[in-house]
């Protein structure tokens, strides 16, 4: 068929037949997105083949909506996590080396085979480009070929059964992290509080320096005798008996009882005059703004209680830049509360709706960082290459949120389309490529070296989880993105990302991803003077 030859044509009937085709269920099992790679292989080995282009753009896309993902929780993973990730990526990649080892010797496969398995069966392209510069490019590619199917598929299989396997349950997984998190982050809660402090008795809120102390917000204050409460202010004098609502933290909580007086039981509640509502920031002009900049409580008499953002509570602090999506938590007059609700939107549509520009200058960022490279002891000269740039940017602009009016920041209907098209793109056009040499590989070869790809994709796997799970004490999830980011997966990552919409799997992956793509250049260099 001539349509065949026409590259757009030859790409969207793989995607749909491989969309297709992971649709099918066998019993509860399906092979989702990853089935795209045996259509395409079987595409390839007729001789229709995709541009390099078409997978070079979607691993680009792929890469770069997991590192924005990960962008605002990377630093604080890798400094909590770091140490326990590395040593379970230094585990996986050394047992990659091991099994090659001993199935080179078992098959007599000789040093270029033996590299191009490691490296396809590892799924590392950097570690190809390594093998080929010390060996050539005789017998590596057409191993990688062979190995790197199963590679791609293999470890996505065996993430999508590792729960079943290990018996693990994803809420319960969920949960526990959630509670890991909370004592890391605890969740703002209120109290209240009588003032019972004769040396504060008569003075304003703001020369009792509460910033100093603890990031609390006083948000209501009933006076003595009063049955009304009223919003405080900077200038809002405190008297005996006088009842406050704080809201913050609880350890800040505590510091802030010390000064003022006990704990009281009780509510604090408004009449007619003043109610509660939450507010959305939908509008971008004022993502990036500090809370401080709209003086609420001087212009709009309402006060700010807290701030919430990604399910997390934040303290009402002047100093807080505002996002996109974010909830205020506002008390005030009707009135009040309605201009607010004008200024800042709260139309919750609106935070879905995706610019393309900053999608574009970022994965430009991305590849503009690729190129670079440095000289690294005993590597020789290392460069970033698409995969490292586009993570690197994605990592990057994700912690910055917005440089300017760009927003980097993606709602998680857009990220998830950029990751499922990316990787779709990714596989098909990895699936003709490697299609081409599959079966000429395999005839000379035979099934030993189809069978030790296997061995070498599935082994380090499970090394890689005793070793992180029962030994370093990785959580469940967070190991699933330590094992993807080891084998350098991104139809992995995409296995684990289906099991859980938390971020905890995509950050590990970021975290570890790194050490994953200098360990196994390292790896393949040590193979080659085993072998």
């Amino acid at each position: 068929m001539a349509l065949l030859h026409n590259p757009i044509f030859l790409l969207l009937l793989i995607v749909v037949l491989g969309e297709l085709l992971g649709k099918v269920h066998l019993r509860s099992l399906a092979l989702g997105p990853p089935a795209i790679i045996f259509v395409a292989l079987a595409f390839g080995h007729f001789g229709y083949t995709l541009p390099q282009g078409v997978q070079t753009i979607g691993l680009a896309m792929f890469i770069y909506a997991v590192g924005l993902q990960a962008g605002p929780g990377f630093v604080s993973s890798f400094r909590r996590h770091g140490l326990a990730m590395a040593v379970t990526v230094a585990a996986i990649v050394s047992a990659g080396v091991a099994v090659t080892y001993l199935c080179c010797r078992l098959f007599d496969f000789d040093a270029g085979t033996g590299a191009g398995l490691f490296a396809g069966a590892m799924t590392s392209t950097p570690s190809l480009a390594a093998a080929v510069e010390v060996i050539g490019h005789d017998t590596a590619p057409a191993a990688y070929g062979v190995t790197y199917g199963f590679g791609v598929l293999g470890v996505a299989l065996a993430i999508s059964l590792l729960p079943r396997l290990l018996r693990r349950n994803i809420v319960a997984e969920e949960a526990a992290l959630a509670a890991e998190l909370a004592a890391v982050n605890p969740p703002i809660t209120h109290r209240h509080i009588e003032v019972n402090n004769p040396n504060i008795f008569g003075k304003t809120v703001l020369e009792l320096g509460l910033k100093a102390i603890a990031p609390v917000t006083l948000t209501r204050l009933l006076r003595f005798g009063a049955s009304e409460p009223v919003l405080v202010g900077a200038d809002t004098i405190l008297d005996a008996g006088d009842k406050l609502r704080i809201v913050g933290r609880p350890a800040d909580l505590d510091k802030v009882q010390l000064l003022i007086g006990p704990a009281v039981a009780g509510e604090i509640a408004f009449d007619r005059v003043l109610t509660k509502k939450s507010i959305v920031v939908s509008k971008r002009e004022f993502a990036g703004t500090t809370l401080g900049y709209f003086n609420f409580r001087e212009v709009f008499n309402v006060q700010i209680a807290r701030i919430s953002r990604n399910g997390i509570d934040l303290p009402a602090d002047a100093h807080t830049r505002l996002h996109l999506g974010d909830v205020l938590h506002a008390v005030g007059d009707e009135r009040s509360l309605r201009n607010i609700t004008r200024i800042l939107g709260n139309d919750l549509k609106a935070t879905y709706s995706i610019s393309l520009l900053p999608i574009l200058v970022g994965l430009l960022f991305g590849f503009l960082l690729g190129q670079l490279s440095f000289e690294l002891p005993l590597l020789g000269r290392l460069t970033l290459g698409t995969t490292g740039g586009t993570l690197l940017a994605g990592l990057l602009l994700g912690a910055r949120y917005q440089t300017g009016p760009l927003i980097w920041d993606l709602p998680d209907t857009g990220s998830q389309l950029i990751r499922d098209l990316g990787l779709a793109l990714f596989l098909a056009a990895v699936g003709t490529s490697a299609g081409v040499s599959f079966v000429a590989t395999l005839h000379e070869h035979g099934l030993a070296l189809l069978l030790s790809g296997v061995a070498v994709t599935l082994l380090p796997v499970a090394i890689g989880t005793l070793v992180g799970l029962w030994l370093l004490r990785v959580r469940f999830l967070r190991l699933l993105g330590v094992l993807v980011g080891a084998m350098t997966s991104a139809s992995g990552l995409n296995a684990a990302s289906a099991l859980s919409a938390t971020p905890y799997a995509p950050a590990a992956y970021a975290t570890v991803y790194p050490v994953a793509l200098i360990g196994k250049i390292i790896a393949v260099k040590v193979l080659l003077l085993l072998l």
